[in-house]
């Protein structure tokens, strides 16, 4: 059977599709870090009573 070499524009095509595969990858691990990070500070601002903004302010003249 004829089996058609690898062309150089085969490889570097190759290889850029990897990089943007990684890259992708690495994004969406990084989105899922965040979005862990964001829900366990959104669930700590739950269990924490609310504080009332007009006490907070100290030295505040009104």
């Amino acid at each position: 059977m004829f089996k058609p070499k690898e062309t150089i524009h085969d490889r570097t095509t190759a290889a850029a599709k990897q990089i943007v595969a990684d890259a992708h990858e690495r994004q969406v691990e990084l989105g899922a870090q965040l979005k862990a990070a964001r829900l366990k500070k959104e669930a700590a601002e739950a269990t924490r009573p609310a504080l009332d903004k007009r006490k907070s302010r100290k030295g505040s003249k009104r």
